[in-house]
């Protein structure tokens, strides 16, 4: 019974396990690049139909990537 819980788990947790983190922590990592790449793209796509509506430092394109580089080096460290 334990061993198809395991196995049943396994998708889940060996790719956060790989990189010496548990899900949960694998998650709100994950979700947090995401909401921020969400706002991004929801500013850029906002000044695209509206080129008079300016994009804002914290989500213009180079505080993006520098954010983006920051937690690689912070995952990767």
């Amino acid at each position: 019974m334990l061993m198809t819980k395991v196995s049943i788990m396994n998708p889940f947790t060996k790719h956060p396990g790989d990189q010496g983190v548990g899900y949960v922590e694998h998650a709100v990592f994950a979700l947090g690049i995401a909401c921020r790449l969400f706002s991004s793209v929801a500013a850029f796509a906002l000044h695209a139909i509206f080129p008079f509506v300016g994009i804002v430092k914290r989500l213009d394109l180079e505080s993006t990537t520098d954010y983006l580089r920051k937690r690689n080096d912070w995952i990767e460290s």
